[in-house]
C-alpha cells in the first residue's frame, strides 16, 4: 500500500483629494477622514516605538526600552482586525541571538520570516545605553532575519543576510514586499546622497539569495537623512522618515512595479511637531501606525500612535453617499480611477474593484458586508451557496455564474448569454442547482436592481473562485509500523506503476497480527485507498501479499469504527509497471 487518497468538502495612496472627470456627470472624487492621532491602546507606554503590523493585520511588532537597558522586541496580538490589541508580550528569541535595537522587526507577507535590524547609526551611537554587540556583525548596524514553522510556534535563532547586504556601516530599518522578492532599507554605506540614504535588493525567488543593494536614488534621496522605509501591500507607494532630530514622514508613488518613483511630499495626517517614523499598516485594517517623539535624544518620549482612516463615498459632492455614487463606480470596474478609490482599507489600491464595492457598502449600510465565496477563492466546495450584501436602495438582484469571464461581464437581461442564472431575485443568496464541477473556475456577477416598469439596474465588479478537486493524495501521513514505504511512493514510475525489487516494499516482521496505522496532520473526508500488493518476482507462485483485511477509522486516535465492505486484496502480478488492482472505497467518513 503506497498512497492515500481523500475527498475534502471543504497603495496607491490618495492623499488629499484626488478630482477627476468622467464624461457625462460631474466630478468625482474620493478622499479620506484622518482621525486625530491617538496612542494605541495596550501598546502604548513610555519607551514604546518602532510599530511594524503584519501583513494579515493580526500581529503589531514594536521595540520599547521601559524596561531593560536594552531595547527590547514586544508584540501584541489580536484574533480579528476589527478587535483591540490584546496585551503586549515580549518575543523571546533563542540565547544568543541578535536583538533589534534601532528598529522593530517587519514579517513577510505569509508571516513565517521576521526582518530586523540591529545596531545604531554612528551619529547617535553614543547617545543610547550601552547594549551588547550582536554576535558576527559586519558593522555598527547589521540586517537579520529569523524564521518560524507555522505562525503559532516560536521565532527561530536569526540569521545575518551577509556581506553582500551589511557593510562596516549601518544597516536597518527593513522593509520587505508583499511577494517576498523585494527588500528595502536605510544605510549609511559610502555613496549615497546624504547622511542616510534608501536602498533595496531584489531576488529571484524566496529560495534564492539576494542581490547586491540598489540605492534608490533621486527624488527618493537627498542631502538628508532617509529612513524607516515602509513598501506598501501593493508595491506602489512608498513610505519613509525625512531628517533626524525633527523627522517628518514623506511618500512616493509610482503607477506600477516597474515604473519610476515620483516625486515625494509630506503625509500630512500623521504630522506633528514632534517627530514621526516607522508608518506601517495592513491591508483590510483602517488603521495607521507610527511612531512619534518629543526628543530624539531621550528614548522615553518615544510612543505607538496610531490613526484611524474612513472613506468618503460621496463621489460626486453632493453631500450624500448613495445610488448616485454606486453608478459612478459601476462606470469605471476594473479601471485604474482614482475617483471611486476607497478600498480595500485603509487607503484604496488604484484599481476600482470588489474591494471598493465592499468598503462602499461597509460605509454606507454601516455593517460588515458578507460576500462568500471571497474574491479568488480557491478550494471551495461544490456545494457552495453564493452569498453577498445589497445596499438598502436595491431590494432585488440579477445574479450571473458561469465559467466564461468573458461572458459573465458582457451579459445582461436582453443578452444573457446563458449565465443569467436568477432575475429580480428577493434575499441575498443563490443556491446553484446541482454541484458544480470540480477543479473548475468560476466567474459570478451581482447586479443591485430597483424594480419598476423601467428597472435601474447597476452591475456588479465581475468575481471568481475556484471549486477544488474531487480527490487528491493526503500529503502529510505519518505511518506507524515502520512502514514509510507504504506513503512515500517507493518503487512508484510516473504513471503508477509498481517495481519488483524488495527494497521498494514494505516488509512486515512474522509475528502476527500484521498492522499499520496512517495519520493525518488533520481530520480529511477520505473518498478511497489505492492498494499496491506485494510485487516480487516469486507472487504468481507464492503470495506474500496482503490477502483478507480489516480497516478501522477515528477522528481522534481513541474511538475506532470498523469500515464496511472492504474488498479481499488482489494479488500483484510480480511484473515491473503493476498498477493497484485493489480499491477501498471510503464514502467520505472522517479520519
Amino acid at each position: 500500500m503506497n498512497k492515500t487518497d481523500c475527498l475534502m468538502r471543504v497603495t496607491t495612496l490618495l492623499c488629499g483629494v484626488l478630482a477627476l472627470v468622467w464624461s457625462g456627470g460631474p466630478v468625482a472624487r474620493a478622499d479620506f477622514i484622518y482621525g486625530p492621532p491617538t496612542k494605541v491602546p495596550n501598546v502604548s507606554r513610555p519607551g514604546a516605538s518602532e510599530p511594524r503590523i503584519s501583513p494579515d493585520g493580526l500581529e503589531l511588532y514594536f521595540v520599547c526600552f521601559a524596561d531593560s537597558a536594552c531595547p527590547e522586541l514586544w508584540v501584541a496580538r489580536r484574533s480579528k482586525i476589527r478587535d483591540l490589541w490584546g496585551t503586549a508580550v515580549r518575543v523571546e528569541l533563542p540565547a544568543g541571538s541578535a536583538r533589534p535595537i534601532f528598529d522593530t522587526a517587519c514579517p513577510s507577507f505569509d508571516g513565517l520570516e521576521l526582518y530586523f535590524g540591529e545596531g545604531y547609526p554612528g551619529l547617535i551611537v553614543n547617545t543610547r545605553l550601552p547594549c551588547p554587540a550582536a554576535p558576527s556583525g559586519y558593522g555598527s548596524g547589521d540586517l537579520w532575519v529569523s524564521r518560524r514553522t507555522a505562525k503559532d510556534t516560536p521565532w527561530g535563532k536569526p540569521q545575518n543576510l551577509g556581506p553582500v547586504l551589511n557593510t562596516a556601516n549601518f544597516e536597518g530599518c527593513p522593509s520587505i514586499s508583499a511577494d517576498g522578492l523585494s527588500l528595502y532599507f536605510a544605510s549609511q554605506r559610502p555613496g549615497g546622497y546624504g547622511y542616510i540614504d534608501l536602498y533595496m535588493t531584489t531576488r529571484q525567488s524566496t529560495d534564492d539569495a539576494w542581490g547586491p543593494p540598489v540605492n534608490l536614488g533621486a527624488p527618493i534621496n537627498t542631502w538628508n537623512s532617509e529612513a524607516t522605509p515602509f513598501i506598501s501591500p501593493d508595491g506602489l507607494s512608498l513610505y519613509y522618515a525625512v531628517g533626524d532630530v525633527q523627522a517628518d514622514i514623506y511618500v512616493s508613488t509610482r503607477a506600477t512595479t516597474s515604473a519610476s518613483w515620483g516625486t515625494p511630499v509630506p503625509f500630512e495626517p500623521v504630522s506633528s511637531s514632534a517627530a514621526e517614523w516607522f508608518l506601517s499598516f495592513s491591508t483590510g485594517d483602517s488603521t495607521l501606525y507610527f511612531t512619534r517623539q518629543n526628543d530624539v535624544f531621550r528614548p522615553m518620549t518615544y510612543d505607538v500612535w496610531q490613526v484611524e482612516v474612513l472613506p468618503l463615498a460621496d463621489f460626486n459632492g453632493d453631500g450624500k453617499s448613495d445610488e448616485k455614487d454606486y453608478l459612478t463606480m459601476t462606470q469605471h470596474w476594473g479601471q485604474d480611477y482614482g475617483g471611486c478609490d476607497i478600498g480595500p482599507r485603509p487607503l484604496g489600491d488604484g484599481v476600482l474593484d470588489v474591494q471598493d464595492l465592499i468598503v462602499f457598502l461597509e460605509t454606507t449600510e454601516g455593517r460588515d458586508v458578507a460576500l462568500s465565496p471571497p474574491p479568488h477563492a480557491a478550494e471551495v466546495a461544490p456545494d457552495v451557496i453564493l452569498q453577498w450584501t445589497s445596499p438598502a436602495f436595491a431590494p432585488t438582484s440579477d445574479i450571473y455564474l458561469g465559467i466564461s469571464r468573458e461572458a459573465v461581464t458582457r451579459a445582461d437581461r436582453a443578452n444573457p448569454q446563458d449565465v443569467l442564472v436568477s432575475k429580480a431575485q428577493v434575499g441575498t443568496t443563490y443556491d446553484p442547482e446541482g454541484l458544480l464541477d470540480y477543479s473548475r473556475t468560476y466567474y459570478w456577477r451581482v447586479d443591485f436592481v430597483i424594480p419598476g416598469p423601467t428597472p435601474t439596474i447597476y452591475a456588479g465588479p465581475v468575481l471568481s473562485f475556484t471549486t477544488h478537486a474531487f480527490a487528491y493524495p493526503i500529503q502529510n501521513v505519518i505511518a506507524t509500523a515502520s512502514p514509510v514505504k507504504t506513503v512515500d511512493g517507493s518503487g512508484l514510475d510516473p504513471s503508477d506503476g509498481h517495481s519488483t525489487d524488495v527494497r521498494d516494499m514494505w516488509q512486515s516482521t512474522m509475528a502476527a497480527p500484521h498492522w499499520i496505522q496512517f495519520q493525518f496532520d488533520q481530520a480529511y473526508s477520505l473518498h478511497e485507498l489505492w492498494v499496491w500488493n506485494s510485487n516480487q518476482l516469486i507472487e504468481p507462485f507464492i503470495g506474500f501479499g496482503a490477502r483478507t483485511v480489516k480497516i478501522e477509522y477515528s477522528t481522534d486516535g481513541t474511538a475506532w469504527t470498523a469500515l464496511a465492505n472492504v474488498p479481499e486484496f488482489a494479488r500483484a502480478p510480480g511484473k515491473p509497471g503493476y498498477v493497484p488492482n485493489t480499491t477501498v472505497n471510503f464514502g467520505g467518513v472522517s479520519a
